[in-house]
């Protein structure tokens, strides 16, 4: 079951709520639930939790699956591989697919009023020391697969990083970014019909216990809001990884929310 922030948020934005639970798992408090779902832990590896929320998505046109913080890997590899078969088999939402690309991010943003991030695309491993070169140290390469998934970031600070990451990268496209100094921001929102809700704004690393300013998140809230917009997301759960720099708030990266 998602945490509670999340599942308020959602009641509140006008989602209708299912819940799968483990058995015995408390349901929050004056929260209205519209249909409960008991699933075991054998209903991950004998496939019962695949085939219940596949049922579901397909039958009753379930927009949206996400995990609570007390998932394991194991069933939030169940949710990936359901939300990956639901996008491919029944719909594709073309804003959420920008959001979570890095270049077609970066290219999207080109067309807001967002401070700008310094950003070169490449086609292969020397286009990207070339880009670094450019841009400058410290930087972040992003990397696609074979399989057109995004690997994570790698982080460059000098001459001598830029080097071994050439030697073990892969031929393939690359996109460079300048890395973002200040603090980061994790954000989680609902949208529904084109309205997005701030379930939470977390602030991450140095510095995170002391907590996030009323400023900051202001801040930190309409750089989100205009990115939803910007990119025509209309409904759905997004985590938006934000960085609030002397110049302001900018946009690092975006995935589904929930996972």
């Amino acid at each position: 079951m998602p945490g509670d922030g999340l599942v308020r948020s959602a009641v509140a934005a006008g989602f209708d709520l299912w819940a799968v639970m483990r058995p015995g798992e408390p349901l929050p408090d004056a929260v209205r639930v519209e249909r409960v779902f008991v699933a075991g832990p054998a209903a991950v590896t004998d496939g019962t939790l695949h085939s219940l929320l596949t049922g579901l998505v397909r039958r009753f046109g379930i927009g949206q699956l996400v995990c609570g913080p007390g998932a394991g890997d194991d069933v939030r590899g169940v949710v990936r591989r359901v939300r990956r078969e639901r996008d491919g088999v029944l719909w594709r939402d073309p804003a959420a697919e920008r959001l979570r690309d890095p270049v077609a991010l970066r290219r999207l943003l080109r067309g807001g009023t967002l401070p700008p991030v310094r950003a070169e695309e490449a086609l292969g491993i020397a286009q990207a020391c070339a880009a670094v070169d450019r841009i400058g140290v410290p930087a972040v390469i992003k990397s696609r697969h074979e399989d057109g998934r995004w690997g994570g970031p790698a982080f460059v600070r000098d001459a001598e990083s830029l080097a071994l990451w050439a030697k073990a990268a892969v031929d393939g496209p690359h996109l460079v970014e300048e890395l973002l100094v200040g603090p980061r921001y994790r954000v989680q929102t609902l949208s529904l019909g084109g309205m997005h809700h701030v379930v939470s704004v977390v602030r991450e690393g140095p510095g995170a216990v002391t907590g996030v300013g009323a400023d900051e998140v202001s801040r930190v809230r309409s750089c989100v809001r205009e990115l939803l917009d910007l990119a025509g997301f209309a409904g759905g759960a997004m985590r938006t990884d934000a960085v609030l720099t002397p110049t302001g708030a900018r946009i690092a990266s975006c995935a589904d929310g929930g996972l």
